[in-house]
């Protein structure tokens, strides 16, 4: 029998990975001058935002506990590392370079969100949500590969 807990754990890896792509956004937007890329940064932190609040409300309801923004820190995750990575190759770097890093860190969200729609132990209603939101995030990994 599945526990609550292994639910919890699944949707917390997803609630810091939006975690650590609002930080690689919040980077991105500091490093870049192109006003066009600091608009679309910007819409896609107020996205993970609410990604995040949407698991967080799944969390709570089977009595669990959402991981907070400080504790993204202890993941040691591949999507982790990927938006610390495009936090250190965008300081200085061209459009191209940028956009190159954040289409890095979108197409391992997309991974990491296509690997729990298939775990079994994810309820339906869940699965809904979550499928929505990668969506959505595929939607903006197209789109950083089409503007570089």
């Amino acid at each position: 029998m599945i526990k609550n807990e292994e639910i919890v754990d699944d949707l917390n890896d997803l609630v810091k990975i939006n975690n650590d792509r609002i930080q690689g956004y919040e980077k991105a937007i500091e490093d870049t001058k192109d006003a066009d890329l600091d608009s679309l940064f910007r819409h896609n932190i107020v996205q993970s935002q609410k990604f995040r609040s949407q698991l967080a409300e799944h969390i709570v309801r089977i009595d669990g506990l959402a991981v907070s923004d400080a504790t993204t820190s202890d993941i040691s995750s591949k999507i982790h590392r990927a938006w610390i990575d495009i936090k250190a190759a965008v300081t200085g770097k061209d459009r191209a370079t940028v956009l190159s890093s954040v289409e890095f860190g979108e197409n391992a969200a997309v991974d990491a969100y296509q690997d729990a729609i298939e775990k079994d132990h994810i309820p339906a209603y869940i699965k809904e949500d979550l499928q929505a939101q990668l969506s959505e995030l595929k939607a903006t990994a197209d789109k950083m590969n089409a503007l570089k």
